[in-house]
């Protein structure tokens, strides 16, 4: 039993060192944004949950979906936002740049994310 616990352990461990979802945090701060991932928040100003990857995301999940406020690209990559699961819906906006970031995002894209890409060059 000890050794099934310790191997079940290890995958964990390899599946968190690959950079899989974050499942949103209840509260989240711009200090729980770690380099190299993009995040995004439900609030203004970097406040409320969040969701946090550093690969592209083809579904934010339920709990986040259409939620979106405040980002976060602490990756070096491009990462483009889309209106609909998939990669779908069009492109919401500009590809925003490493180190890119906005405390509130246009009224018109507010509350409308469901997916997004992140990539070695902008798409939009």
């Amino acid at each position: 039993m000890r050794s099934r616990l310790m191997a079940l352990a290890g995958v964990s461990a390899v599946v968190l060192a690959v950079g899989t979802v974050r499942a949103p945090a209840v509260s989240a701060s711009p200090g729980d944004c770690r380099g190299g991932w993009f995040c995004v928040w439900e609030h203004y100003n970097y406040e409320g949950s969040f969701v946090t990857t550093n690969q592209s995301l083809s579904y934010v999940g339920n709990g986040f979906n259409d939620k979106a406020t405040s980002y976060w690209n602490r990756t070096s990559w491009y990462v483009t936002l889309y209106p609909d699961a998939g990669y779908r819906g069009g492109c919401m906006m500009n590809s925003i740049p490493p180190g890119g970031s906005s405390p509130l995002l246009p009224a018109h894209l507010n509350d409308k994310l469901s997916s997004y890409t992140i990539t070695p060059h902008a798409i939009c």
